[in-house]
């Protein structure tokens, strides 16, 4: 009796175990993001864990902010450039069923008439397309883009044509300098060259189909559209969709975090799929620099080496994956605001499943204030020469606009002090009865004084 009263305390500690472990991690996963979400630094964000067989999706905010409704593992989001970690991954595969070999000249591959630039007499191959080493530079010409939706123009025909203006700026394979033009005419290539329409049509075929990933393309239908998370730029103001045209394989694709996992568990060693093969070429290192990446096809290595890691970023969204094949454990964000913030959360919460010590960021909070009290500083303000800082009001409260710069919001301390979520940087605006004088910019150390000019819009 004795034996079996103690094999019932090993079970049922051992059932506590298993269901307290998840409840920690997502408690401390909680706690790592709280000031993301009430600093109003993201509207909405899900972040997702893989530790060993544990996995964890936890969603945060609003899937359209002032609207109910928490984005969840089947909220899709853009996930900007991490799309070129699949494009790796389609090389790795078209190389592994003899499509392609990795030292091809990109020549090679291209219509007839289309002409790739090379340094001298070395030509540029596949691989140096994907791992960044090309020589092309980061953009091709952009002539006739639109701020709020810059690559949609970009055509096939458009990209061909720019590789004639293009320069190859050194050997390829001797230098790192990243390149969305680049790996946009990889997967451009890699799609044509195995009879397919798009890009998105090779995803489907060789990635997203046979690894289940449903949510995971370039081309959204209406069921999709109807589960994309709103997009917001950095400050938080509604932004637009992208369409990345003939560069999809540059930051096209849109998924969700339950196929993000997907992918992510497929890139663990010893993981069982039909990819494998190919991603054990996709992570062999093609390119080593002191100082500055670690290149795998698509992937840029960890500093310490032991993860791989991309993130992406569109006009209204941030995404960012990394993944430790040996240790099997992976973390992927996706947030619909435009700004980097949550790669070092995503950092944070990987040093914790190292077993490390970690802290929430320390986010300044806004304070309410009154709209007739931001009316009132409201106009333009004198900087050097004929310039003006001006002040604006929008329905989420003040914006400041610096010539030649874009207006940033600006978050209150006071109904006279305020701070860029932006940038380092605050503003002081000096009142001398119900006169606003001037507003002080504290940046850098420094301060600077513009004198009032004008009142109102």
């Amino acid at each position: 009796m004795l034996a079996n009263r103690c094999l019932l305390v090993f079970a049922l500690l051992a059932r506590l175990s298993a269901q307290t472990a998840p409840d920690l991690l997502a408690s401390k996963v909680d706690e790592l993001c709280a000031p993301f979400v009430d600093g109003e630094l993201v509207v909405g964000m899900v972040v997702g864990v893989l530790d060993g067989e544990r996995s964890l999706v936890r969603g945060y905010g609003a899937v359209v902010r002032g609207r109910e409704g928490v984005p969840d593992g089947d909220t899709l989001y853009e996930i900007g450039s991490n799309s070129k970690v699949f494009t790796g991954l389609l090389l790795a595969d078209a190389v592994q069923r003899g499509v392609v070999q990795l030292d091809d000249p990109v020549q090679k591959y291209l219509p007839e008439g289309v002409l790739m630039p090379k340094w001298e007499d070395t030509p540029v191959l596949l691989w140096h397309l994907s791992s960044h080493t090309s020589g092309l530079p980061r953009l091709p010409d952009m002539k006739g883009a639109d701020a709020a939706d810059p690559y949609a123009h970009f055509t096939a025909a458009k990209l061909h044509a720019a590789l004639g203006k293009a320069r190859v700026r050194w050997e390829p394979g001797s230098k790192y300098e990243y390149s969305n033009f680049a790996v946009g005419l990889l997967g451009e290539l890699l799609a044509r060259t195995q009879g397919l329409a798009s890009y998105d049509a090779l995803l489907q075929e060789r990635v997203a189909g046979p690894l289940g990933m449903k949510d995971t393309s370039v081309v959204l239908d209406a069921a999709h559209l109807a589960r994309m998370a709103a997009p917001y730029d950095g400050d938080g103001e509604p932004a637009h969709l992208w369409d990345l045209a003939a560069l999809a394989g540059a930051g096209g694709i849109r998924s969700s975090m339950n196929d993000m996992l997907k992918f992510a568990r497929v890139q663990m060693a010893s993981a069982a799929s039909p990819l494998a093969d190919a991603v054990k070429l996709q992570q062999q290192k093609r390119y080593e620099e002191k100082g500055a990446a670690t290149m795998g096809l698509g992937w840029h290595f960890t500093a310490d080496g032991l993860g791989v890691w991309h993130n992406g970023q569109t006009g209204g969204y941030h995404s960012y994956l990394v993944v430790e094949p040996e240790a099997h454990r992976a973390v992927c964000i996706l947030t619909s605001v435009a700004r980097g913030d949550v790669d070092g959360l995503g950092g944070q919460i990987l040093q914790h499943l190292r077993g490390k010590a970690t802290k929430p960021r320390v986010v300044e909070k806004s304070v309410p204030v009154e709209r007739a009290q931001l009316e009132r500083l409201v106009g333009s303000y004198r900087t050097s020469g004929d310039g003006a800082l001006v002040i604006t009001l929008r329905e989420r409260g003040l914006f400041a606009q610096l010539p030649g710069q874009q207006a940033l919001a600006l978050a209150a301390r006071s109904p006279t002090e305020f701070f860029y979520r932006a940038v380092k940087a605050s503003l002081t605006f000096e009142v001398e009865g119900e006169t606003i004088r001037a507003v002080v910019l504290h940046q850098n150390g420094a301060d600077q004084r513009f004198p009032r000019v004008t009142a109102g819009k």
